[in-house]
């Protein structure tokens, strides 16, 4: 049977393209925003959710949370679900964690809600948001997440890995290396022919080499100007991930301080609308402008020996 109440915390890019497409489904949705930034509460208006006054409010009324927020956030909120649920003596609720997070906080978080009685679904969105019931595909893991195959009835792909809790997070982490690699890789690269003047005659090059491949990072490439401390943190909780199971990683470090640096320039302005602005080129030029890998001085003479 198809859900009819969910809400969604909360309403950033990914949530707001999940909540337009929810309701273009008949689904009321919920979120609780009072500790948001008006942008994100703007979207939720824009996307017709229905705010309401608490946390209490939300997990009385919902059948199913679905969380997703930047992965600092996910336990956070997780244990904020699981004092409502108490508060408000809520059974049987379901929960999709659906960040990017690390197997290890994907056990912390069913450890947290274990003891009120909530579903855990581990999950992991493989996709872009604009591209939610187009495409964009939700892996998901655990005892219950054989129930969340009645999002399909929205047109949202439900891919069930397994019964264990973190499986869909070792999924997401380990994909995700790919995705954010390889915009690290075209950024710091692409850094590096706009100094030398030949940006345009790179990008020709890779094209013929590589068809397509740029084409397909470049709208990601664009969204760093909003996500890159996000999809950073992303990169860390996969070096954790494999050093908890006793594997180096030299790739997610490197490619995390190039998302690092991107997040510090401090460029990106979140849209109530949910779109993201700009073009490849535009954020190129942005990104050199604000001075991207570029030394200073004393970094330069440090180099150097100096």
């Amino acid at each position: 049977m198809a859900f009819q109440k969910i809400g969604i915390m909360s309403i950033g890019e990914m949530g707001f393209h999940w909540a337009k497409l929810l309701k273009s489904h008949g689904v009321e949705v919920l979120t609780f925003d009072k500790d948001r930034a008006e942008v994100s509460r703007k979207r939720g208006e824009n996307a017709g959710v229905k705010s309401v006054g608490s946390m209490a409010e939300l997990v009385s009324n919902a059948e199913l949370i679905v969380s997703i927020v930047v992965p600092s956030a996910a336990t956070r909120v997780a244990a904020k679900v699981a004092e409502a649920v108490k508060t408000a003596g809520r059974k049987d609720l379901l929960f999709l964690d659906a960040n990017a997070i690390s197997p290890m906080t994907a056990d912390e978080i069913a450890e947290t809600l274990r003891p009120a009685g909530v579903n855990f679904v581990d999950g992991g969105i493989i996709g872009s948001a604009a591209r939610i019931g187009k495409g964009t595909i939700v892996y998901v893991s655990g005892p219950a997440a054989s129930r969340l195959q009645a999002l399909e009835e929205f047109k949202i792909p439900i891919k069930v890995l397994g019964a264990n809790t973190n499986q869909a997070s070792a999924f997401k982490v380990v994909y995700a290396g790919l995705t954010k690699g390889l915009q690290g890789l075209f950024c710091e690269l692409l850094m590096g022919a706009r100094r030398f003047g030949l940006l345009d005659e790179i990008r020709a090059q890779y094209e013929e080499s590589f068809p397509g491949l740029l084409d397909k990072v470049s709208g990601s490439i664009v969204g760093l100007q909003i996500d890159a401390g996000r999809r950073a943190e992303e990169m860390d909780g996969l070096k954790r991930t494999f050093n908890h199971h006793g594997m180096d990683s030299f790739m997610a470090p490197a490619v995390q301080k190039v998302l690092e640096a991107i997040a510090a320039l401090e460029v990106g302005k979140a849209s109530a609308s949910g779109a993201r602005e700009g073009d490849l080129q535009e954020t190129l030029e942005l990104f050199y402008k604000k001075g991207l890998l570029q030394m200073t001085p004393a970094r330069e003479n440090s180099k150097a020996g100096l």
